[in-house]
């Protein structure tokens, strides 16, 4: 069994009722969760609900 996927908003893993948890994934999982394995950089502020969103730096 894989390790449940962790929301970076509240570090649960990911509710069912989110409502951006992709449809199609049975694991669960969002557009935030998917940056951050692509080794995105997230800051989160609760209060106001807005996230920022960093690339990673491009080597080579």
């Amino acid at each position: 069994m894989s390790e449940a996927i962790i929301c970076p908003l509240d570090n649960q893993p990911c509710e069912h009722n989110c409502p951006d948890r992709y449809t199609d994934r049975p694991e669960g999982g969002c557009l935030l969760t998917t940056a951050l394995e692509q080794g995105c950089g997230l800051i989160a502020i609760h209060d106001d609900n807005v996230v920022i969103m960093k690339q990673p730096e491009k080597r080579g």
